[in-house]
């Protein structure tokens, strides 16, 4: 598995939302989403837990809260801190 550094991460996403026209909020949907289904297959308890999501003010944060947003319609409680 190729990992991306934070700088290769932003020409990606440059690249997507000028080359490919793709919104930048499908960008942040599809990444919260993503990761979602890696932490539930990486802990497979975690319906049994609650879960704290700690968000800065970026699109990182904006991915946060989409990933709460989804583990909650999956009946998971979660806080998020700002």
């Amino acid at each position: 598995m190729k990992i991306a550094t934070a700088e290769q991460m932003q020409e990606l996403d440059r690249k997507a939302i000028e080359t490919y026209r793709i919104p930048g909020i499908i960008l942040m949907e599809n990444a919260g989403r993503g990761a979602t289904e890696t932490l539930l297959t990486s802990f497979p308890d975690l319906q049994k837990k609650r879960v704290v999501i700690i968000a800065g003010k970026g699109n990182n944060g904006g991915d946060g809260f989409v990933v709460a947003r989804h583990l909650m319609n999956r009946g998971i409680p979660v806080k998020v801190i700002l």
